[in-house]
């Protein structure tokens, strides 16, 4: 599965570059001509001649599990396998088909299933019997519908329940995700939630990190941080260079857990704890996603104090609140839409593979750009927005949920995540392109699980701008930062006397580059600030679409922005980069907009 994010094939357009790692702040990039450029070609390798090709795939390798091969799960968790090294002799292969038995290529528990490209599938909807060896068998196509010898997988042993998540418990002594590596003073019980993190029971003592934290010519390198919460500066024991050319006083050696730690001086962690261990970039140039980051990636070890019930979800990282609210059981698949897809639409595995590694965002304000590890998401608020959209997009089309499983797990976990970092106090007010993309993860994931905090968080955490000084001026998201509606404030006078408004301006759903925070910046000119057209509404297509889908309007609480939004889409060229970061946004736009 591809982990750099930058690397995705769905980064990249046919005919359109989207220079996501190209956004540096300054919109002017865009107004380069740089947006759009002449169309590449159909891409892809065309064979020579008329042959017919009989040529079959090469058959791969089956692991039972989310990830490392797994012998034993309980009989609760769904049934999962991933797979790799299947190949064709024309470069690409067609698409997969998966099945489960009770022998070595059987399909007694599950026929053959097509699942695109993916080469992770689950199905949560068997009933496995306790003493069963399961089995996951594989084929490959190719274009010409050729197929590969059939690979299957060495066997899973059903148990009894007691474990949670995707797999687990079992001992351990070591636990590694995204090469970053935990060992312990003694085996300890461990386990996966939904998403494929680990989690521990507790309490443990780590005696190793890896790789390890250090001191590399005056940098300290590799931290971990415990239970961070959102401080005032950005405060935080990751990386002395974090935030650079912003990092003076930011990096405090207390809060890197990771110093020190060794076997006669343990990090003890509660069961409740959650440690967040990253790996620096140690580039001397911007890595090739042109991220800000100085981190290259980050995983979580959660701490609880048993083992959680199957199909957990992770508890937030942010904070000291570990408790389990949340399982895959509770996911609504009934709410989410059975739409035929408008040309265009990536593939699902890719995207979400830009999902699957913890997307880290516990700090406040437009720099926390500089925490978001380069393999891990865009640091960009408009990128990461609009690849959110991607995502959130395709759970709307008529894919079987068996597909759409681990996409929704990872969408729903950012959101989970993303509302642990509002609860700990983070607040993202409107600047530029900065600060968009955290309010509808939120909703979202209370819409799949029918949490009532989540869905209120329109409610609990509003924007909005009163006038000067008014005690009930707020900046908490973004996109409510950004969107108003120009009202007469006093007699003849047209929103405060900011942004050259008058009378036929009146009621007009607007955007502000910071409006809740710095109105004097408003302007009523369509060209007059080009954060407008560059790196904002271009970025909320997909989520305003799906927001609307699903009926999440009234929950949003921020009338401005949805109005705001036909008004821009009404507005700018079809066709054009500033209209859909993502074409393909637009293309379901313009599909389904009319009836939702």
């Amino acid at each position: 599965m591809p982990r750099a994010i930058a690397s995705h094939p769905y980064w990249l357009h046919l005919g359109w570059l989207h220079l996501g790692w190209l956004h540096l702040g300054w919109p002017l990039l865009g107004w380069l001509g740089l947006g759009c450029l002449a169309a590449c070609g159909a891409g892809g390798t065309e064979r020579s001649g008329a042959t017919t090709d009989s040529v079959p795939p090469q058959a791969g390798i089956v692991a039972d599990g989310l990830g490392d091969d797994v012998d034993r799960q309980p009989a609760a968790s769904p049934l999962a396998a991933n797979w790799s090294g299947f190949a064709d002799d024309s470069g690409r292969l067609d698409h997969y088909e998966w099945a489960i038995g009770t022998t070595p290529g059987g399909t007694e528990l599950q026929g053959w299933t097509a699942v695109g490209l993916a080469t992770v599938a689950s199905n949560a909807s068997l009933v496995l019997t306790v003493g069963t060896t399961c089995y996951v068998a594989v084929r490959a196509y190719d274009a010409a519908g050729n197929a590969s010898a059939i690979a299957s997988s060495d066997g899973v042993v059903i148990e009894a329940n007691g474990g949670g998540g995707g797999q687990g418990p079992v001992l351990a002594t070591v636990l590694s995700q995204f090469g970053i590596t935990w060992q312990f003073a003694a085996p300890v019980p461990v386990g996966r939630f939904a998403n494929g993190d680990w989690w521990v029971q507790g309490p443990v003592d780590i005696v190793d990190i890896t790789p390890r934290t250090q001191d590399v010519a005056g940098r300290q390198i590799h931290g971990s941080m415990r239970n961070p919460t959102t401080v005032q500066n950005g405060e935080h024991g990751y990386d002395s260079l974090l935030f650079h050319p912003y990092e003076n006083g930011r990096y405090q050696p207390a809060l890197n857990v990771a110093l020190g730690v060794s076997p006669s001086s343990p990090l003890r962690l509660a069961g409740g704890d959650s440690l967040i261990s990253t790996i620096s970039y140690l580039g001397t140039s911007l890595p090739p996603s042109g991220s800000f980051s100085q981190l290259q990636t980050a995983a979580v070890l959660t701490v609880l104090p048993s083992a959680p019930p199957p199909g957990a979800f992770r508890p937030p990282y942010a904070g000291h609140d570990k408790t389990v609210r949340h399982f895959e059981s509770q996911l609504d698949y009934q709410r989410l839409l059975d739409l035929a897809p408008p040309p265009g639409a990536p593939e699902l595995a890719v995207v979400a593979a830009g999902f699957e590694r913890v997307w880290l965002d516990h700090m406040s304000g437009w720099s926390s750009r500089y925490l978001h590890p380069i393999d891990n998401m865009p640091d960009y608020g408009r990128d990461f927005t609009s690849l959110y959209g991607t995502g959130a997009l395709l759970l709307q089309l008529d894919l079987p949920a068996v597909q759409k499983r681990e996409l929704l797990v990872r969408l729903v976990q950012i959101g989970i995540d993303f509302f642990g970092n509002v609860q700990q106090g983070a607040s993202w007010e409107g600047v530029g392109g900065q600060c968009s993309g955290r309010k509808f993860p939120i909703l979202f994931a209370g819409a799949m699980l029918a949490d009532p905090a989540m869905l209120a968080i329109g409610q609990s955490h509003p924007s909005g701008y009163f006038g000067p000084g008014h005690p009930n001026n707020r900046s908490q998201f973004g996109e409510d930062c950004q969107t108003f509606y120009v009202r007469e404030t006093s007699f003849g006078v047209f929103n405060w006397g900011f942004g050259n408004y008058g009378p036929s301006h009146r009621d007009l759903p607007e955007w502000g580059n910071n409006h809740t925070s710095y109105p004097t910046n408003d302007n009523s000119n369509w060209n007059g600030d080009p954060y407008r057209r560059c790196c904002t509404a271009n970025a909320w297509v997909g989520q305003t679409l799906v927001a609307r889908l699903l009926g999440l309007r009234q929950a949003w609480n921020h009338p401005a922005y949805f109005d705001y939004m036909d008004r821009y889409m009404q507005t700018e060229t079809p066709g054009d980069w500033t209209r859909s970061w993502d074409p393909w946004h637009a293309a379901m736009w313009d599909s389904y907009r009319s009836g939702a």
